[in-house]
């Protein structure tokens, strides 16, 4: 888990504790921005035993998590704004990370080397990117500015831009339901869109909130998609129907 303070903390799930913490912020390559140095994003690339987190001064820091918690690097990713997500491509050695209006993708098998830079396309801050499981040379990124956009790896321009929600878009999730692909996505207005991919357009809206909806999940192997509020509540729906399910 990141934390805003610049803590990143490791959980061990089953016995719900926690196994160690430290402090990324006081490893800044930037001390100025040191008070101030939250994590935003933290990701595990699980087949290097690494994990990766992005911190408010720009940089990505990489750790090894095999035996012990040991730091190999960091590096700038981006210049006077903070990193808002990660996403970690699953089969090629690539991160993906987004900062304000940018993001770029990382060769960690070339020395970290940046190989693609995409235009930024988005009018306001990038809330999350995510790469597409089926087609994972695919992506998408959600973004203040009330959209959503879906990219390709080798192209630094968008393939085409999703519209329909009314404020910020804050998180997103691919799933695949009945041989068809979609996405779904939750905002500050309030709602939960379902995209079909092949249609590239919404098939449905999710009402059933109070406040801003900040997270989004698909169950892997189960028929469940869950959404999280800002006021605590957490909905569980069906990913076939797109029915309220229980809260």
């Amino acid at each position: 888990t990141s934390h805003q303070h610049g803590d990143v903390c490791i959980w061990n799930y089953d016995p719900q504790r926690r196994t160690d913490s430290f402090n990324v912020s006081k490893e800044s390559i930037m001390p100025s921005y040191s008070l101030s140095n939250k994590v935003h994003s933290v990701k595990v690339i699980s087949r290097k035993k690494w994990f990766v987190a992005g911190t408010s001064d720009g940089v990505i820091h990489v750790y090894n998590y095999d035996n012990k918690i040991q730091k190999l690097r960091s590096f700038r990713a981006a210049s006077d704004c903070f990193i808002t997500s990660m996403a970690i491509h699953p089969t090629r050695p690539y991160v993906l990370s987004s900062a304000h209006r940018g993001m770029k993708l990382w060769d960690w098998d070339n020395d970290w080397e940046c190989t693609q830079s995409f235009v930024q396309e988005h009018s306001d801050t990038i809330q999350q990117v995510a790469f597409n499981p089926v087609d994972s040379n695919m992506f998408a990124s959600t973004s203040d500015d009330h959209t959503v956009k879906v990219w390709s790896i080798d192209s630094p321009e968008s393939k085409y831009t999703l519209s329909g929600h009314q404020d910020k878009v804050n998180c997103l999730n691919f799933f695949t339901c009945n041989d068809r692909q979609y996405l779904i996505t939750g905002s500050d207005d309030h709602t939960a869109k379902i995209w079909d991919m092949e249609e590239k357009a919404c098939v449905h809206t999710m009402q059933a909130f109070v406040s801003p909806v900040i997270s989004v999940m698909a169950f892997p192997d189960s028929s469940y998609l869950i959404t999280g509020s800002s006021d605590g509540s957490v909905h569980f729906w069906s990913s076939s129907e797109f029915r309220y399910h229980i809260g």
